[in-house]
């Protein structure tokens, strides 16, 4: 079950049992796009995942920007690019400046973030 402060977050607005039918959906997909490209390289993987795409209305695809998001959080798992971030586990919008980051010395900026990574445990606030 899906909490109810990460439904809020991932819908921004929208209606949160969607967005929790579209997430078991994906992941159903998921799960079916493993077991169909076991043996297949990536391209083979990205081609049965268009075929299970397509398969989909529309209008019953999840939201676009979720999906990115969730994209980007699948790549940052499977390592599959380098991470821009050097370690990072904080960051903030570069238009704010929250106390904590005044003792820290930013590792990289990235889009309209800056990121830290943690000098030892609970430094920030």
């Amino acid at each position: 079950m899906i909490l109810e402060e990460q439904k809020s977050i991932m819908c921004e607005g929208g209606d949160p049992d969607a967005a929790e039918r579209d997430i078991r959906g994906l992941i159903g997909l998921a799960l079916r796009l493993c077991r169909l490209a076991r043996e297949e390289d990536g391209e083979g993987r990205a081609a049965l995942a268009w075929a299970l795409a397509n398969r989909i209305a529309p209008e019953r695809a999840a939201d676009r920007e979720f999906l990115l998001a969730l994209a980007a959080l699948c790549k940052a798992f499977a390592g599959e690019d380098a991470d821009p971030t050097e370690g990072s586990t904080h960051f903030h919008p570069h238009t704010e400046n929250p106390d904590w980051a005044a003792r820290e010395t930013p590792r990289a900026l990235v889009g309209g973030h800056f990121f830290y990574a943690p000098r030892r445990a609970g430094h920030h606030g």
